[in-house]
């Protein structure tokens, strides 16, 4: 029995996942309508914050 409820904690921890990045525009209207915050967008992956940048202006990132 407990195999049973193993397997369909990872078969719905699955959905839940492909859901999310498969529609990420449903997956925060169902965040926001269960009252769970939606995520934070993130910093683009620009040079401004990257410690591997040569900031002397000679260099690019990495």
């Amino acid at each position: 029995m407990i195999e049973v409820a193993v397997a369909l904690l990872i078969v719905c921890a699955a959905a839940i996942y492909w859901y999310a990045r498969l529609f990420p525009q449903g997956w925060g209207r169902l965040r926001a309508a269960v009252g769970l915050s939606a995520p934070q967008p993130t910093v683009g992956k620009g040079c401004g914050g990257c410690s591997g940048c040569d900031r002397s202006g000679k260099g690019g990132c990495h």
